[in-house]
């Protein structure tokens, strides 16, 4: 590599620092939520909740319509809008409170603006790495993203202390991300060739997704949805869990959470040994990831139990969100990646939204334990996946696919 590339790598790094920083703002107005219903006493509380969690709708939505529009404007004008809408949605209702339903709309614009960022985030990465490098630097971004989301969660709620109002000027991060996404993110599209190697191992291609390429593509976005099912099951029950079993309140529920999110991290640093270490049976081992947590928690009822519990349930969603994005990025030719990883950022979305649902719906048939009955699901699903993951040597397939 050139010492004019390795300057433009090192430059569109600081910008894809800088996303990552804003990629979980949507999650920020947790510890406010409880204040928000204090606020607003005559508002249903559920209606309040869903402050903290409607933007995972609009999001959804923005990560596919930014993966289309990726094919047609640069990461830079994108990274931009998503910038200006977390501005609008963060920082207005600073001025704008006057009713839930003017935060409520406001949480949908942040969502819209979070899944522009994670669209530009992979897509952008995929696009100056590749091998090993390309697998270190989504480790990388996932263990970036918890940690600024574990900051940026415990600053908003010493804010929130003062004021719910208060909790919305974290969003200023929003002002910081737009001026560095100016600065430092390309102004080119994925497709475009010019500036495109700037690694001299970076060669993606255009070549044209085979049938089979296309089969495993889908597996991959259901298997993302089915494990982030699975890895939301915590951020739902664990403060039930903890109650019931006397073992803390919301601040321990806080505290076991932040465990999720340190898991995260370590995985994201260590990627590239566990895929060394675990090669074609990576996948699988998230999975069991999830089984081991869900045991844990079974059998075990302690503060101590419950953080190890979180710790490697943590792992299991880490190393899907780090795993899948760089098979597909390989799977996929540079022109269709940004749509299918916006596929993937809404579905995997989708499956976080949809985990209390699904469980409730299906532990109800057989168990009014809900909790319980709830981690027995995770085992049930969880390990069946990494038999059938195991068996038909998915991952191993997904590499013999891999376009040249």
């Amino acid at each position: 590599m050139t010492k004019q590339n390795k300057n433009k790598v090192i430059l569109i790094i600081v910008g894809i620092i800088a996303l990552t920083m804003a990629s979980r703002l949507g999650s920020v107005l947790s510890p406010a939520i409880s204040k928000i219903q204090q606020a607003f006493p005559t508002t249903d509380p559920t209606k309040v909740e869903s402050i903290a969690s409607i933007g995972d709708v609009s999001s959804m939505i923005s990560a596919i319509f930014f993966g289309y529009l990726l094919q047609k404007i640069t990461y830079k004008m994108a990274a931009i809008f998503g910038s200006i809408l977390l501005i609008i949605g963060g920082l207005f209702p600073i001025f704008i409170h006057h009713n839930v339903n003017q935060l409520l709309m406001f949480a949908l614009i942040v969502g819209l603006g979070t899944g522009a960022i994670t669209t530009v985030i992979p897509s952008l990465t995929a696009r100056t790495f590749s091998g090993k490098k390309l697998s270190r630097m989504f480790g990388i971004n996932i263990a970036l993203e918890d940690g600024f989301s574990m900051l940026l969660m415990f600053s908003g709620g010493l804010l929130a202390e003062v004021s719910w109002v208060h909790n919305y000027y974290i969003y200023g991060v929003a002002i910081i991300t737009l001026l560095f996404a100016i600065l430092f993110i390309p102004n080119v599209k994925p497709s475009d060739r010019e500036n495109l190697e700037l690694d001299d191992a970076t060669e993606q291609n255009n070549q044209s997704i085979s049938k089979t390429g296309w089969i495993l593509i889908i597996c991959l976005l259901l298997l993302g949805f089915v494990s982030l099912i699975l890895g939301a099951v915590l951020n739902t029950k664990v403060a039930v869990y903890l109650h019931d079993y006397h073992i803390g309140g919301p601040s321990t529920a806080g505290t076991t959470l932040l465990f999720l999110r340190a898991a995260s991290i370590a995985v994201g640093l260590s990627i590239n040994v566990l895929n060394r270490t675990f090669r074609y049976h990576l996948l699988a081992i998230g999975q069991i990831a999830f089984v081991a947590g869900a045991i844990i928690y079974i059998n075990f009822h302690s503060f101590l139990s419950a953080v190890i519990g979180a710790f490697i349930m943590g792992m299991g969603t880490s190393i899907t969100l780090s795993t899948i994005p760089f098979i597909l990025s390989n799977l996929s030719s540079k022109k269709k990646y940004p749509i299918i990883i916006g596929s993937f950022s809404a579905i995997t979305s989708l499956g976080f939204a949809a985990s209390t649902w699904f469980f409730k719906a299906a532990v109800s048939l057989f168990t009014d334990d809900l909790t319980i009955g709830t981690f027995y699901g995770v085992i049930i699903i969880g390990l069946s996946i990494a038999v059938l993951l195991t068996i038909t040597q998915f991952q191993k397939r997904c590499e013999a696919n891999y376009l040249k």
